[in-house]
């Protein structure tokens, strides 16, 4: 991408806000324990100074034996989308927790491809008029489910090489199938993960940016650093300093030469640190984290499932939580809101 406009896109996308755990749940979007999500909702969100939204959908919830979507699901999806960028969000639409059609082995791999390319085509269709504000994100952490390597591979090993592999292929198809749709479509934006969106794994030689003729491609990474601290829910570990600083700064830094000094866009689709009664810590981390990741040119997105560890932002009172409020003002300081 030339240089210039990904530093526009990605200036211009800011921090962003996660609606998770909505168009996940089943049967509907109430189903587990959130609103169903109205205008006002995400207007509220944009007032806060969010200017990207990103919306996580399960398909696979909703489909039959041959991947059709269920047109009124995909009609509420596209109505949830609309709202956002009514209010003026850089959208996010994805492939969320449909990940056991699509495993990245030797035996999962074909029909995987299936999978992707029925979704994206019916996908591409019906988004296909929204501008250019609207991305698309091929797959949320694609991995080996239950695998001992399921997080963490071990670039020893063939089997964890291959997984690489078959995720770059999935991400072509997921390429492929959009820009064969025309339209907007063809010079949409596009997020590709690699394996589990773990920044560490776009640092090595076996992931490779997708090819596209549009030249759009934004890597997506998610990073929930320091994981004791962010992810764990061990209470004794509820502190956040210089070394918690650093190993962010680290991962930051990487990403920046790895892709956005070459003019790859990144977008860190997920980001949180879970409550552990640690206000001035959660603050602190905020604060770093946002800071970090805008100054070396990146997009932050925090996830928000509505449940107690991640909440930000109540969707029935249309308010930042309480017991919120410290890490929020960390966000938007380190956004520099």
């Amino acid at each position: 991408m030339e240089k210039r406009l990904a530093e526009r896109l990605m200036t211009d996308m800011g921090i962003g806000w996660n609606l998770g755990n909505t168009f996940d749940a089943a049967p509907d979007e109430t189903s587990w324990g959130n609103p169903r999500t109205e205008r006002a909702m995400l207007e509220k969100i944009a007032s806060y100074g969010f200017k990207t939204l990103r919306l996580p959908v399960s398909w696979s919830r909703h489909v039959d034996a041959e991947y059709n979507i269920d047109p009124a699901f995909l009609e509420r999806v596209a109505e949830a989308a609309g709202y956002s960028l009514d209010a003026g969000l850089y959208t996010i639409v994805n492939i969320h927790h449909d990940n056991h059609l699509f495993q990245p082995t030797a035996e999962g791999f074909e029909s995987g491809k299936v999978y992707i390319r029925r979704i994206w085509e019916q996908l591409s269709e019906r988004f296909g008029g929204f501008g250019q504000k609207l991305i698309f994100e091929s797959m949320n952490e694609p991995r080996m489910l239950r695998h001992k390597y399921e997080w963490n591979l071990d670039l020893s090993d063939r089997l964890c090489l291959d997984a690489i592999e078959y995720i770059n292929r999935y991400n072509e198809v997921f390429v492929e199938t959009v820009r064969a749709s025309g339209g907007n479509n063809s010079e949409r934006f596009l997020m590709t993960p690699s394996y589990a969106a773990a920044p560490h794994h776009t640092f090595v030689p076996a992931f490779r940016v997708p090819s596209d003729p549009s030249d759009r491609i934004i890597v997506s990474v998610h990073s929930y650093q320091p994981v004791p601290l962010c992810l764990l829910e061990d209470p004794a570990v509820n502190r956040f300093g210089e070394a918690g600083e650093r190993e962010l700064d680290f991962t930051f830094k990487k990403l920046n030469e790895c892709f956005v000094s070459k003019g790859i866009p990144v977008v860190i689709g997920e980001m949180g640190i879970i409550n552990k009664n640690n206000p001035d810590d959660r603050r602190r981390w905020g604060e770093c984290f946002v800071g970090g990741a805008i100054r070396y040119g990146m997009v932050p997105v925090w996830w928000d499932n509505g449940g107690r560890d991640f909440r930000l932002f109540d969707r029935r009172r249309l308010c930042i939580y309480d017991d919120a409020k410290p890490v929020f003002e960390g966000l938007l300081k380190g956004a520099g809101l």
